[in-house]
């Protein structure tokens, strides 16, 4: 693990040093945990800027300026299937 180990902080030559005396099912465990923690929280942060966007974009088109656009099928003459 030399490759890691150069621009390793003291705390990850720890964890690295500690790593190396697990079994490889641990180690196995360990990355998978560790990835999945990375994983989750990319796709939590996702999920939360989704919500904001759909939460602007319900703000700025539901007003009552706007309202009058609401039944533009009948305004314009389009059918419902």
């Amino acid at each position: 693990m030399t490759a890691l180990s150069v621009g390793a902080t003291a705390r990850i030559a720890e964890v690295l040093d500690v790593a190396e005396r697990l079994t490889l099912t641990e180690r196995l465990l360990l990355a998978r945990f560790l990835l999945d923690s990375v994983l989750t929280k990319e796709i939590d942060e996702e999920a939360d800027w989704r919500h904001l966007s759909l939460s602007a974009f319900e703000k700025e088109w539901d007003n009552e300026e706007d309202a009058v656009y609401d039944d533009w099928r009948a305004i314009y003459g389009v059918p419902t299937r």
